[in-house]
């Protein structure tokens, strides 16, 4: 079944298919789809993710962004108002990714931010791989460039304490 724009209504990510008519009517889809840039798994990805953060996870000033270079959709948001803006890529569980691609997609991050940004800023910059399983569970995995030290505890004095140091013993 063929709509006016040509996209089927059975839409294929990895080996699950689904026919979800009333997403090739939403707005956000159809523009997804004229950019012309992914195929329709990642489209469909992109689409499920989305909408996760918006009416899941409600984040703020979601916008969508393509790459020629990259072949994909990346979103642009604000976990809150006051954070900073955060890139994610979303993609199909059935795809995978080699270190020099993700790197692309870290310089795709860094081109992304303010020009006014310093350069240790975007050594330190990172983005969020949501990853959309067939059953439209999505996992999100935030990738930096290189470490990033953690935080330091919260109060001094459990540095010293014996139950933090079994804790921090068990994470590692």
């Amino acid at each position: 079944m063929d709509t006016d724009g040509g996209v089927s209504a059975t839409l294929t990510t990895g080996n699950q298919e689904w026919e979800e008519p009333w997403i090739l009517e939403h707005p956000v889809f159809k523009e997804m789809m004229s950019m012309e840039i992914a195929d329709s798994a990642q489209v469909y990805a992109a689409f499920l993710v989305y909408m996760d953060l918006l009416e899941v996870r409600t984040w703020h000033e979601v916008q969508l962004h393509g790459s020629q270079e990259l072949h994909l959709i990346y979103l642009r948001g604000l976990e809150k108002e006051t954070h900073t803006p955060q890139v994610i890529v979303p993609t199909p569980v059935s795809i995978s990714y080699s270190h020099e691609r993700i790197q692309q997609m870290m310089k795709l991050d860094c081109a992304s931010t303010d020009q006014s940004s310093s350069k240790e800023d975007q050594t330190n910059s990172c983005i969020l791989l949501a990853i959309l399983e067939s059953d439209s569970t999505i996992v999100y995995y935030k990738l930096t460039n290189g470490f990033v030290i953690p935080d330091p505890p919260d109060m001094i004095e459990d540095i010293d304490n014996k139950k933090w140091r079994k804790k921090r013993l068990r994470r590692l």
